[in-house]
């Protein structure tokens, strides 16, 4: 048995969250393979690793040369991480071969894979009796990093056999250093609670700068719907069902009552931490931890504690 991983790339460099497919594929296989545009950093973690050289990386493109490799190697799975962009290329792929797909898969147990659905509210198990290739989305940070093999693998460099179908008018990189949501292993959100979207930026940006120093972990920005819709942050920092969903070590609910569309997207956080003046606020059942209270007050005391005031 033989599975295909696609590591996603940001800045030239392998995206953190995609390294967890890797762990994940060892649940079932041994035999893995790896696929990935322009780097060959891969190669360190599997047995063979595909490299498409390209100066743009469209979907379909990419789709298609990882079919081709599936039929050369007689792939059983693909395993891919379940970002925005891996979700993309995985629906390509999946029509390219007629393939079936399960996205955000957070755990494999006795031959069962895991996901959560209704909004997180429920855990399903799927058996798959799927004679066909299997493309299997990895929901981000559920499996952790894996270790590097003793012998690198072999690299083969590709050249697109096709053309998109996607012409680019324009590309604007978004300039910030700010961590990704998906990535981080501290999220720090906020909802209307705080006040203003003054009192949003500078009481949350001061904790998270905190963190930083303190624990030299990932510390990320997040945001309620309420608070996009508010138009204090913009819609990468929302969480929840029609924003990013995460799943990190800490996660800080601050003046969040907790809505079922924001829990959908940060109940498996392995810690979570809620802040809010309403000891009845719908946060409070999920959390680990609770502290009812103004949260601009609460704020800044936590911070000048964190920092050793």
């Amino acid at each position: 048995m033989k599975a295909l991983v696609y590591f996603e790339t940001l800045n030239n460099e392998i995206r953190d969250v995609s390294l967890s497919a890797i762990e994940f594929a060892k649940n079932f296989t041994n035999e893995i393979y790896g696929f990935i545009t322009n780097l060959e950093s891969a190669k360190k973690y599997v047995k063979k690793l595909y490299v498409l050289e390209t100066e743009n990386e469209f979907p379909d493109v990419i789709a298609h040369e990882i079919s081709k490799v599936i039929e050369n190697e007689k792939i059983e799975y693909v395993l891919f991480v379940s970002t925005n962009k891996s979700k993309e290329i995985m629906s390509y792929l999946t029509g390219i071969i007629n393939g079936l797909m399960i996205e955000d898969i957070e755990a494999y147990e006795s031959n069962y894979f895991i996901k959560s659905i209704y909004s997180n509210k429920v855990y399903a198990q799927f058996k798959i009796n799927y004679e066909g290739i299997k493309i299997l989305g990895i929901k981000p940070k559920s499996f952790k990093t894996p270790n590097e093999l003793e012998i690198e693998g072999e690299v083969i460099k590709l050249k697109p056999s096709k053309s998109s179908s996607i012409e680019i008018i324009e590309i604007r990189p978004k300039e910030t250093k700010e961590v990704d949501l998906t990535e981080a292993d501290i999220v720090v959100s906020g909802g209307r609670g705080l006040g203003s979207a003054e009192n949003y930026h500078k009481l949350l940006r001061e904790l998270i700068d905190v963190l930083k120093e303190k624990t030299n972990l990932k510390v990320a920005l997040g945001a309620s719907q309420a608070v996009v819709d508010a138009g204090w942050i913009d819609h990468s920092h929302q969480v929840g069902q029609t924003g990013k969903t995460v799943s990190p070590l800490i996660y800080f609910a601050i003046g969040i009552s907790g809505a079922i569309q924001h829990l959908a997207g940060m109940r498996t956080s392995k810690y979570i931490i809620a802040i809010n003046k309403d000891n009845e606020a719908p946060i409070f059942k999920i959390a680990d931890y609770g502290l009812v209270g103004d949260v601009n007050t609460i704020i800044p005391e936590l911070t000048q504690k964190l920092k050793g005031g």
